[in-house]
């Protein structure tokens, strides 16, 4: 059973940033893994209390294992709690938030709630995962949790619900002049609030009750949160020589973003791979004597497209019968990133796209614009084009056990980082924390202890 809890959540204080004359948009900032250099000192110089001071701290050249990015981060979660720059919601919520934007002359918005979610395993099959992991964003992630005793950013979770009761529940509510809101640097507007009414709480608790959750974006964050639950509990069993309850645990639940598949707000865009060079021993003709063997040319739009260097015709490709990879299961035999990856990165390179990636070969690209710059400055030997996924052909795929190679989809907008935090450890200063208050309206576990703060095994 999918359990969901509404939550205190720590969050800027938004009178003091009025107060210097700033807002939500001065402090918030996208997910850590899109943020570039000159983007992260952008945001620096933005605000003294910008978010990527905590989700990107920077590097320097005197860090070492007492002073360095994780334990500035936790150092200034902590300072802005004490000046207030970070409150405590007076009551457990689960948060509407919706973002809105345009998409040429469509104008759209994406619904959904924020909400503390009982980690599952994956093989419950309650929460599935739709893209394989790294291993390395993954131990930055948890040295972070560590430090900071935080889950810090939301993982975006989507579900089936064709009657739309989230929608109904938290939008028919109240005008969106009285919620939050930051505008990011697409233009895309992002609102929340907090809603505190216990019956449409408990609505959507047995709403999610017998939901599976797929996980669309931030599969490093949930592997991290489930890695950090079972750290705490062999510390805890360790020094008590007994299991802790499950649910027992603030370590026991991470925030998930949550939006309905069947909501037409949900949408899902291509990542294109484009090769800066070839790999070694391969050049354009040696790689599209090797492509055509695999691939008919075809007027309509049936597996990716390929694109050569110098021009803007993309070649639109069907697979050979006899090409077909024997090794993809049913649904990903048809799907473009997986036959991309078996047929050419695989099957012609002898490698993946995540080593060609490695290797500086290859990149993922969304924004056509970066795309045609490449092409014009002569940066590119061709790329591979593919098509948008559809969300239900992705949930059958992971219904089936089966993921996809990274990149396979791109859920936009993207969740804004910094509008809430979810701290493993009592409110600073104080005793409660951000499930008091919960234990007494849900079936949880009556006690929650705050014994992470003993945690001994630190990065630092």
């Amino acid at each position: 059973m999918v359990q969901i809890f509404p939550f205190r959540g720590l969050r800027y204080n938004l009178e003091k940033l009025a107060s210097e004359g700033a807002s939500l948009d001065s402090v918030t900032t996208p997910p850590y893994d899109v943020i570039n250099d000159a983007q992260q000192d952008a945001f620096y110089a933005k605000h003294p209390a910008n978010f990527v001071r905590v989700d990107l701290n920077r590097k320097t050249d005197e860090d070492n294992e007492y002073s360095n990015p994780y334990t500035r981060a936790a150092e200034f979660v902590l300072e802005w709690e004490m000046e207030q720059t970070l409150i405590s919601e007076p009551a457990p919520a689960i948060y509407a938030y919706s973002q809105s934007w345009k998409d040429g002359d469509e104008a759209i918005e994406r619904k959904g709630a924020i909400v503390l979610l009982k980690l599952e395993e994956f093989e419950t099959g309650k929460v599935l995962p739709h893209e394989h992991t790294l291993k390395g964003p993954k131990q930055d992630r948890i040295q972070l949790m560590r430090s900071t005793l935080c889950s810090l950013s939301q993982v975006f979770m989507i579900y089936s619900d064709p009657q739309r009761t989230l929608e109904t529940l938290l939008y028919d509510r109240a005008a969106k002049t009285d919620w939050a809101q930051a505008t990011d640097a697409d233009g895309v507007i992002h609102r929340f609030s907090p809603v505190t009414d216990s019956a449409v709480i408990s609505k959507l608790q047995a709403l999610f009750a017998d939901k599976t959750l797929l996980i669309a974006d931030g599969h490093h964050r949930y592997e991290t949160a489930l890695s950090y639950k079972r750290e705490v509990r062999e510390q805890m069993k360790a020094q008590t020589g007994q299991e802790p309850p499950e649910g027992s645990l603030l370590s026991d639940y991470a925030m998930i973003f949550v939006t309905n598949m069947d909501d037409p707000g949900l949408k899902v865009y291509p990542t294109h791979r484009i090769l800066y060079q070839w790999p070694q021993g391969w050049d354009q003709a040696r790689f599209e004597a090797e492509l055509f063997k695999r691939y008919d040319v075809v007027d309509g739009n049936e597996t990716f497209s390929y694109r050569k260097p110098g021009t803007s015709k993309l070649i639109r490709l069907r697979l050979k019968p006899e090409a077909k990879p024997a090794n993809l299961p049913e649904l990903l035999d048809t799907f473009d990133a997986a036959l991309l990856e078996e047929t050419i990165f695989k099957g012609i390179f002898n490698t993946t796209g995540e080593v060609l990636k490695q290797d500086h070969l290859l990149g993922f690209y969304r924004n056509e614009d970066e795309i045609e710059a490449l092409w014009k400055e002569g940066k590119t030997v061709g790329g591979f084009f593919l098509a948008a996924p559809s969300v239900k052909l992705v949930h059958q795929i992971c219904e089936g056990g089966n993921r996809m190679p990274q990149k396979s989809t791109y859920f936009y907008p993207k969740i804004l980082s910094g509008l809430l935090l979810f701290p493993y450890r009592p409110f600073t200063g104080r005793q409660d924390h951000a499930l008091s208050g919960v234990t007494e309206a849900t079936p949880l576990q009556p006690n929650f202890k705050s014994a992470e703060l003993a945690f001994s095994q630190r990065p630092y």
